[in-house]
C-alpha cells in the first residue's frame, strides 16, 4: 500500500481454533482503545474474524500483525496483516476473489470481499505453495488520529496485557455490542424518516412551484405573441403611410420633411424587425413554427441577398463579396427561413465590420449537408461571450460595439432555425480580427 508507514504493535498467533476467539477479543480491545466508534469496531472485528477464520481453516497456521498505520502528517488506523504459509490461492483464482467473481463451496471468496468492503484499505498477495498476505486498514476520524499516532507505546504495552477472557465472555460482549449498534441504526433511521419527510415537503412544494412557473410562462407566451400581432397591424399601416409620403404623390419634399420621413422609416423599420423577432422566437419555443421544405438554389438566393444588402455595404464602403461553387447541390430547406438566417448572419457582419473591411459569404459540401460560412474582418467577438452567443436575449459586445444595439434575438432565431433544418451552426473569431459564422443545411435527395 503505497504512502502508508506502520508502527508495529504486537501479534497473535493462530494455531488452534479457539485462538479465532482470542485474536477477534483482542482486536476488539484495542480498537476501542484507539478510539474507534462501537459501529466501526463491529465492522473491524469482523473483518479480522474472517481472516483468521481463512488462516485456521486453509492453512491451519499463521499470525495476525497489529500495527499502527500512518499516511502523512495528518492519517493514522489500525493495519491488521494476516499471513500464513498455507497452500496460496492461484493467480487466475485471485483475480476472480478480488473481483467478487469467485465462489467456493467453502464460503473462501465470500469471506474477503466481505472483509475488503468493511474495511478503507485492502490488499493481497498470494501464490499458490507460497502462502498467503492479506492486509487491511481502518483510518481513525481526525481526532483521534492525532491521540493515536502519540499513544503508541501505549497502544502496545495495552495490546501485551493478556485478558484471558472465555468464550462465554467474548460472546456477551458481542451481544452487548450489537445491542449498541441496533440502538444507533434504529436512531439514524427514525432521522432519515424525518429527513424523507422534509424532502418529500419540499419536493411538493417544488412542484407546486414548477406548476405555477408553467402557467406563468404560458401566460406570457400568450400575452407575447398576442401583442407582437396586434402591434403588427398600426406598423403596418404607418409604414404604408410613410411610403405614400416617400412615392411623391404629395410633391416634392423639402430638405427637412426628407429628412423626419427617413427617420420614421428607420425606425418603423426597426421596431417591425422586433416585432418580428419575438413572433419567431415565441413560435420557435412553443414549437408551433413550422418548415415548408424544397429544393432551393443556393446560388440564387446568396444573389439576392447581394442586391437587398448592397446599399448598406457601399453606405459603409465594405466589399460584399460570395463564393459559391457552380455544381453546389440543392438545399432542402425553408427558403423564407433560409433567406433569414443569411440576412441575420450578414446584416450582423456588416454592422460590426468597420468601415473599408470586407464581408464573405461562401458554401461547400460536407458529405450530405452544405456548410454555409459569413465570414468578415470586422471587431471579433471576446473570448468568454462565445459561449452564450447564441442564448436568448445575449448580445455580446467588445468595447467596439456598444454603440450597436439590438434585441439580442437575432443569433438566437438563427440558431433554432439552422437546427429545425437538422443542421449545426458555429462560430469562430478573435477580437480584431474578425468572425467566421458557418452552418450546415442538408442537400435535396
Amino acid at each position: 500500500m503505497q504512502g502508508i508507514t506502520s508502527t508495529r504493535l504486537g501479534d497473535i498467533y493462530v494455531r488452534r481454533e479457539a485462538d479465532i476467539v482470542k485474536v477477534r477479543e483482542r482486536v476488539r480491545r484495542l480498537a476501542r482503545e484507539m478510539g474507534f466508534d462501537a459501529t466501526t469496531q463491529i465492522k473491524i472485528t469482523t473483518a479480522v474474524s474472517e481472516l483468521t477464520r481463512n488462516i485456521y481453516e486453509y492453512a491451519r497456521a499463521g499470525a495476525i500483525t497489529l500495527s499502527l498505520a500512518q499516511r502523512g502528517h495528518a492519517a493514522a488506523g489500525l493495519q491488521i496483516i494476516a499471513r500464513d504459509d498455507g497452500p496460496g490461492i492461484e493467480e487466475a483464482r485471485l483475480r476472480s476473489i478480488v473481483r467478487g467473481s469467485y465462489r467456493s463451496p467453502s464460503g473462501l471468496g465470500v469471506g474477503l470481499i466481505g472483509t475488503r468492503r468493511l474495511m478503507d484499505e485492502f490488499d493481497i498477495q498470494s501464490r499458490a505453495g507460497e502462502g498467503t498476505r492479506v492486509t487491511v486498514v481502518k483510518w481513525l476520524p481526525p481526532t483521534e488520529a492525532e491521540e493515536a499516532r502519540s499513544r503508541a507505546d501505549e497502544l502496545r504495552d495495552y495490546l501485551a496485557t493478556d485478558e484471558d477472557d472465555s468464550a462465554l465472555e467474548e460472546l456477551s460482549r458481542q451481544n452487548r455490542d450489537l445491542v449498541q449498534v441496533l440502538g444507533e441504526l434504529e436512531e439514524k433511521r427514525e432521522q432519515l424518516e424525518q429527513v424523507n419527510r422534509r424532502l418529500e415537503e419540499s419536493n411538493r412544494e417544488l412542484n407546486e412551484a414548477n406548476a405555477k412557473l408553467r402557467e406563468l410562462s404560458a401566460m406570457k407566451e400568450e400575452f407575447l405573441a398576442l401583442t407582437t400581432h396586434d402591434l403588427r397591424s398600426p406598423l403596418a399601416v404607418i409604414s404604408g403611410v410613410i411610403n405614400f409620403f416617400t412615392s411623391g404623390r404629395l410633391g416634392d419634399l423639402t430638405s427637412e420633411q426628407k429628412n423626419m420621413v427617413e427617420m420614421m422609416e428607420r425606425n418603423t423599420q426597426n421596431l417591425i424587425e422586433l416585432v418580428n423577432d419575438l413572433l419567431d422566437a415565441s413560435k420557435l419555443e412553443s414549437g408551433t413554427m413550422r418548415l415548408d421544405a424544397a429544393s432551393i438554389g443556393l446560388r440564387g438566393l446568396i444573389e439576392e441577398l447581394r442586391e437587398q444588402m448592397q446599399p448598406l455595404a457601399a453606405e459603409k464602403e465594405i466589399a460584399l463579396e460570395d463564393e459559391i461553387p457552380e455544381e453546389l447541390p440543392d438545399l432542402r430547406a425553408d427558403r423564407a427561413k433560409l433567406r433569414r438566417v443569411l440576412v441575420n448572419l450578414v446584416s450582423n457582419a456588416l454592422k460590426f465590420t468597420p468601415k473599408g473591411g470586407r464581408v464573405r459569404v461562401s458554401a461547400a459540401r460536407e458529405g450530405g449537408m452544405v456548410r454555409v460560412s459569413v465570414a468578415d474582418t470586422g471587431v471579433g467577438i471576446p473570448e468568454d461571450d462565445l459561449k452564450d452567443i447564441f442564448d436568448k436575449y445575449a448580445q455580446a459586445r467588445s468595447r467596439a460595439t456598444r454603440s450597436e444595439k439590438g434585441t439580442g434575438l437575432g443569433l438566437y432565431i438563427t440558431r433554432q432555425l439552422v437546427e429545425l433544418h437538422g443542421g449545426k451552426i458555429e462560430v469562430q473569431s478573435e477580437v480584431g480580427k474578425g468572425s467566421t459564422f458557418s452552418f450546415t443545411i442538408p442537400i435535396a435527395s
